[in-house]
């Protein structure tokens, strides 16, 4: 991997994010993604509406996102990957790339990725933010990545 060329090309800092998404996802990934965070002791927290929750029954959160917001942090090796809780086809984190400025940490969030890829059994893409058809990596939850630039 050329660490530069992703530096300059994915993680460029333009005061704007970069969104994770994982493909063809249901509300019933995000079980997954929790058991895998708990099995992996991988800090991570729920708010809903700002406030911490301890709250990580699928049918529960999705009653109370009738309502309120729910968001989620991930913690992960100095690094915060955030989202928000909700149905659909796709699942979308936000990282800021003002986070992944070394090659360690570009190390550090694509084996991240890998695992989670690998342990969902779903394609995961990261994207400049707001534009899922413009791919810059592909994760492949065989543990292919692939840059797209």
């Amino acid at each position: 991997m050329n660490y530069d060329e992703v530096l300059n090309e994915v993680f460029f800092k333009d005061g704007s994010l970069r969104d994770i998404y994982i493909l063809d996802t249901d509300i019933q990934v995000w079980a997954l993604i929790f058991n895998y965070l708990e099995s992996s002791e991988i800090n991570y927290q729920v708010t809903i509406d700002g406030l911490l929750t301890r709250i990580r029954d699928i049918a529960e959160l999705l009653r109370i996102k009738k309502e309120a917001s729910i968001g989620i942090t991930i913690e992960y090796s100095e690094i915060d990957i955030c989202g928000h809780f909700y149905e659909g086809s796709v699942i979308e984190f936000d990282i800021s790339p003002i986070q992944i400025d070394s090659e360690k940490k570009i190390d550090v969030l694509m084996n991240f990725l890998k695992d989670l890829s690998r342990n969902l059994n779903k394609t995961i893409i990261i994207t400049p933010e707001m534009t899922i058809e413009e791919v810059l990596v592909r994760v492949e939850p065989k543990g292919k990545i692939e840059l797209i630039m």
